[in-house]
């Protein structure tokens, strides 16, 4: 009989990397101690029930002297953690997987002895919670070590004895990074045995992987959810490829936003990823955002934003000298990212987004994660549109159509039934001369022409919701409480698309202080009405094009002041 399941919280971290101050060519080198020390002191006010690191410990290769002196140095680092530490071996604390493509030697049994005098087993697990958690040995798998096939067999039969336990399993290697079928490279696990633990992780249903290696966050869903952690030292340069605009410090290494590492909630009914971002920060440094808000379990966001940008694309990249060999293929995941520690669950998204088979499937999974998807189509809607929204269901949760003033006769007499409500909002230009290239959408709260013909056409008998416009220079209560009155008189509900404030069709807006101050008011209306949907209409900087800008997050992922805002203003009491 499984024990009874408790709520608590779990900390992971990836990829310290820790080696003597004065080694290494990057000028980030010297921080890894410090970097990591910060770390320690975050974990410990924000005291989990256990932690688990999930490898590449030091950076030393077990092969280069000075392997074990950083051992001892991480260890004396790790001491200042003040609840129970598990360690799992990296490539770079037991020997790398075997992989001819590198001049590295593979894991090797002299290593192992340096890891578990100073880190205890290789692979182990133990229970929490009515929980059970399984560390393993991925260096090791397609070796044909003897210490494989112990492992093979352990794994087996202590995945066996734990059925109707829920099962949490880490690892340093993740078993793929964009696909289950991928061809191996640098970073992920080889035949035969990624299958081996694929098909182990499904047979016993494994809630959820955490792996690292890949020092970037990246997430996936095959029956199981996989998650590969950010490192709490530097970024793996190559993966900058998938930015739109030039790399941070040492060609990305030393992209600060990106280092950081998961709490994890587990409740009744599944657990919950809370990212922490340390900034690479030491000492007494000050974050944006205060770990115990990024942690916290006590708040949420009322709010949601539209992706523009695809944030679904596959990025092939090169990676010179580590993976000459093969172009690598990977999503970027980093607007996920902001979406998670920001707590934004409504999304809305261009229909694009649920037109191929692979795309609903993501937003299905990530429907799973707690995103709701409101999807928006422009034009007379057609049977394609209706049925991929059809197969998205439950994820998607709204239908926006976006339309011509002198289209409405059309929709309304073809417009079929749909398994979520329809918004319906007018294509408006943007200016005031009524002649423009330039178009937004959604009805003027304040008074619109356009909206008396539509609700004469009969749409309040269709559409469950009206889309109101706030222009960038309308205060958002103002016009939420307009539209509420519109709405109430109409007899449907109100959706809101907050614009953010913006130049001209020339010009570059980056004023970040106003963007944030824009983003707060919207926040501060979602919470004085829960009820309303509210869009910001952008999410990621706009920069390229006509009416360039920024937003909460900038083209490398990366939280701009507005986040940070939106975060702090969030949580702060009332």
């Amino acid at each position: 009989m499984s024990a009874p399941l408790s709520t608590f919280r779990f900390a992971v971290i990836a990829d310290s990397h820790i080696r003597r101050q004065d080694s290494g060519e990057y000028p980030s080198d010297g921080a890894m101690v410090e970097r990591n020390r910060f770390v320690v002191g975050m974990i410990d006010r924000l005291e989990p029930s256990f932690v688990i690191h999930l490898g590449d410990i030091v950076h030393p290769l077990p092969v280069e002297a000075g392997h074990e002196a950083a051992v001892r140095l991480a260890a004396d680092l790790y001491q200042g953690i003040e609840v129970p530490l598990h360690h799992l071996p990296g490539n770079h604390d037991v020997g790398d997987k075997p992989n001819p493509q590198v001049a590295v030697p593979p894991a090797r049994d002299a290593a192992y002895e340096v890891f578990e005098r100073h880190w205890g087993p290789a692979y182990r697990s133990f229970d929490h919670g009515g929980c059970h958690f399984v560390l393993i040995d991925t260096p090791v798998l397609n070796s044909g070590l003897e210490r494989e096939r112990r492992q093979r067999r352990w794994l087996e039969n202590d995945l066996a004895a734990a059925a109707g336990r829920r099962i949490f399993l880490f690892s340093h290697y993740p078993p793929f990074i964009r696909d289950r079928n991928e061809a191996e490279n640098y970073d992920n696990l080889a035949e035969p045995a990624r299958s081996w633990l694929i098909d182990l992780v499904d047979r016993h249903a494994v809630e959820a992987w955490f792996s690292g290696h890949v020092h970037n966050f990246l997430y996936n869903r095959h029956r199981c959810d996989f998650y590969a952690l950010p490192s709490t030292g530097f970024v793996r340069p190559d993966y900058s490829e998938l930015a739109a605009i030039p790399p941070e410090a040492e060609a990305g290494r030393d992209d600060r936003a990106k280092l950081g590492f998961f709490i994890v909630d587990v409740t009744s009914d599944g657990h919950v990823v809370r990212p922490v971002r340390t900034y690479g920060c030491t000492g007494n440094e000050p974050l944006p955002v205060p770990a115990e808000t990024s942690a916290a379990s006590d708040w949420t966001c009322r709010i949601g934003v539209t992706l523009r940008h695809d944030w679904m694309a596959t990025v092939g990249f090169p990676t010179d000298g580590l993976d000459p060999f093969v172009r690598k293929m990977v999503r970027n995941d980093y607007p996920l990212l902001a979406l998670q520690e920001s707590r934004i669950s409504d999304v809305r998204v261009p229909a694009e987004d649920i037109m191929s088979a692979d795309r609903r499937r993501r937003l299905n999974d990530l429907g799973r994660l707690g995103l709701r998807f409101t999807v928006f189509s422009a034009g007379l809607p057609d049977a394609a549109i209706a049925s991929a929204i059809d197969e998205s269901a439950p994820a998607v949760v709204r239908w926006e159509i976006i339309i011509q003033p002198d289209q409405i006769e059309s929709v309304l007499s073809n417009l079929g039934r749909s398994p979520v409500p329809r918004a319906l909002a007018p294509i408006v230009p943007i200016g005031s001369d009524g002649i423009q290239h330039f178009v937004t959408h959604g009805f003027d709260p304040h008074a619109d022409d356009v909206l008396s013909c539509f609700v004469s056409a009969g749409a309040a008998e269709v559409f469950e919701e009206f889309v109101y416009r706030v222009a960038p220079d309308h205060p958002v209560e103002d016009a939420v409480s307009l539209a509420l009155t519109s709405a109430l008189a109409i007899g449907v509900g109100a959706s809101m698309s907050i614009e953010l404030p913006r130049g001209s069709e020339i010009a570059v807006f980056d004023d970040d202080e106003r963007i944030a101050r824009r983003t707060t008011e919207a926040l501060a209306a979602g919470l004085r009405h829960p009820d309303v949907p509210m869009f910001l209409d952008g999410f990621m900087d706009h920069d390229r094009g006509y009416y360039r800008r920024h937003g909460l997050i900038d083209r490398r992922g990366n939280p701009r002041s507005a986040l940070h805002a939106l975060i702090n203003f969030a949580r702060s009491p009332r």
